[in-house]
């Protein structure tokens, strides 16, 4: 957790299979191609809060999820459940982030919200998700 600015609200999935908190990935803290600067689409540095979809926006996808799921406003499409991928490019992932919502967002990156399963899609829970990726990230 970062002291200085929050909790992570989000998880990004590396390539590598390495998970690295929002503010690190959002702030442009860790990403070269940012060149330091935060996301264009960040909130403070951070992933913006997951609002239900609304199909009558014209910003709306199918490939967002469905009308009232949640999804945060930058991204482009969900993948499913995040364990759906584990063996893909042999990357395994930490059993307690499996079944969470597994994004790629406008940077092309992969991304699980903590507390949004793919199961309950219309809801985020505050269960501890992540809990030990979050504490190997920091």
């Amino acid at each position: 957790m970062n002291k200085t600015n929050g909790q992570a609200k989000a998880l990004f999935i590396a390539p590598d299979g390495n998970v690295y908190p929002d503010y690190l990935v959002c702030s442009g803290k860790l990403l070269l191609d940012m060149g330091g600067e935060p996301c264009p689409f960040s909130k403070d540095g951070h992933l913006p809060e997951p609002q239900p979809l609304d199909e009558n926006l014209p910003t709306y996808s199918q490939d967002m999820g469905k009308h009232g799921d949640m999804c945060p406003p930058c991204v482009k499409q969900q993948l499913g459940n995040l364990g759906h991928w584990d063996g893909h490019r042999g990357q395994k992932f930490p059993e307690d982030l499996k079944p969470l919502r597994l994004f790629k967002c406008n940077k092309w990156l992969w991304l699980v919200v903590l507390g949004l399963k793919h199961e309950t899609p219309t809801q985020i829970t505050n269960e501890n998700d992540g809990e030990a990726a979050k504490q190997e990230a920091l």
